[in-house]
């Protein structure tokens, strides 16, 4: 044990670098001199170690869109917390959780819990393979779906050449090479997997149509990802927001209400692959230990009450507009072009010029400027994702918009 009981952000820094890979707790990392260790966080503001605030466009990447510490959702877990933290067996807040996911996403019928959202996406490929017989998937370049095996191959180092051999990469947004590809692999290709609304790129009109008939053409299986988009785009998530019903769909993020939880939810027939009574080559292990969580069923529960309350999604539309309109305007004379992009409470910025419907646009972005824009944000006080999205919580207040584009303006000047 070490004997450093400091804990001041420079020697937690420390400390932490010491006995985690990189310093780290995941993928997320900041430049030296912006780093810190978060001691507190309340509504739309995190605080670091030496007392420092910044107004919060990371929410946990994604899952906080009440911000942090939500009256409701502390209630909530406080409420279960007395009454146990886990038990491996059914518990009421899980099933009342199922409940209101049966309800509310337009493709399900059954749902299954999961830890996290990787995991959900890396149940329902194998669902997928289960119904189908079939090995492949296909997914989009750039698209993320969790670090496991399928989600990242091609990215990371320590995959199997098998698994790459399998994964077949489309590109976002162009239908007619899709289609072709998707008619052209049928035979050995399970499910077609896709984020509706891709990291920061929005779905063109007619692609998500285009692959819901094509997938249901060729009998493969699709699915969308909406780890990041469920509930966040209202009420029905993207299946809602764009009128596109995938075969499965998976989710993690919001319905864990800050706590690990995710899911997979689609149709009887596939999802009772799933089921402990089915019988057969076809049936589909599928259990994690924590599973269904009644403390993060309790406060993802807490979290969809407070946000099917009538004016919630229309508040949360608003604030999200507002602060690509603020950023678009902090741009200014950028010595570099800067565009703003976004769907609801989501937030893109992006360093380069052309369609922003177009991946290859995103795709041939100039990263070191961003991330030398993004940087300088969180020097001057807004703390954002390093080369990933803005999200937007009802607790951003339109000062904390101001904030940010300051914070954007500011650093736009250190562009050279």
């Amino acid at each position: 044990m070490t004997a450093l009981t400091e804990t001041n952000n420079a020697a937690l820094l420390e400390r932490a670098e010491r006995v985690m890979p990189g310093g780290v707790l995941a993928s997320f990392t900041t430049p030296a001199d912006v780093a810190f260790v978060v001691r507190e966080a309340h509504g739309s503001t995190i605080i670091n170690e030496d007392g420092r605030p910044y107004v919060d466009y990371v929410m946990g990447s994604g899952p906080l869109i009440l911000g942090h510490r939500h009256p409701r959702v502390v209630e909530a877990i406080e409420r279960q917390l007395a009454s146990g933290t886990h038990y491996y067996t059914l518990n009421k807040p899980a099933i009342e959780l199922a409940e209101t996911l049966v309800e509310a996403i337009p493709c399900a019928e059954l749902v299954k819990f999961t830890s996290t959202g990787a995991e959900a996406t890396f149940q329902a490929l194998r669902i997928a393979r289960a119904a189908t017989g079939r090995d492949n998937i296909m997914r989009f370049r750039a698209g993320y779906h969790g670090a496991h095996d399928y989600g990242v191959a091609g990215a990371t180092a320590g995959i199997a050449a098998g698994v790459t051999d399998r994964v077949l990469v489309g590109e976002f947004n162009d239908i007619e090479n899709t289609v072709a590809q998707i008619r052209e692999n049928a035979d050995q290709l399970a499910a077609v997997i896709v984020e509706p609304f891709q990291r920061n790129i929005a779905p063109a009109p007619g692609f998500l149509e285009a692959l819901r008939e094509i997938t249901r053409l060729t009998g493969v299986v699709l699915i969308f990802d909406e780890v990041v988009t469920g509930f966040r785009l209202g009420w029905g998530g993207a299946q809602g927001r764009y009128g596109v019903s995938p075969d499965l769909a998976t989710y993690g993020k919001i319905i864990g209400g800050g706590l690990p939880l995710g899911a997979v939810a689609g149709s009887r027939r596939l999802m009772d692959l799933a089921s402990p009574g089915h019988k057969g080559g076809d049936a589909v292990y599928f259990s994690s230990t924590l599973n269904g969580n009644p403390l993060a069923a309790a406060a993802g529960l807490a979290t969809l009450e407070v946000l099917r309350e009538p004016g919630v999604y229309d508040a949360l539309e608003s604030a999200g507009a507002r602060l690509r309109i603020a950023l678009a305007d902090a741009v200014g004379d950028s010595p570099k072009p800067i565009f703003i992009t976004g769907v609801g409470a989501m937030v893109g910025l992006n360093v380069g010029s052309g369609d922003p419907l177009l991946a290859a646009t995103h795709h041939s972005s100039d990263a070191a400027a961003r991330k030398k824009l993004e940087t300088e944000m969180i020097r001057r006080g807004a703390f954002v994702n390093l080369g990933a999205r803005l999200y937007v919580s009802t607790e951003h207040s339109d000062s904390d918009i101001q904030a940010a584009a300051d914070a954007l303006r500011g650093a736009v000047a250190t562009l050279v």
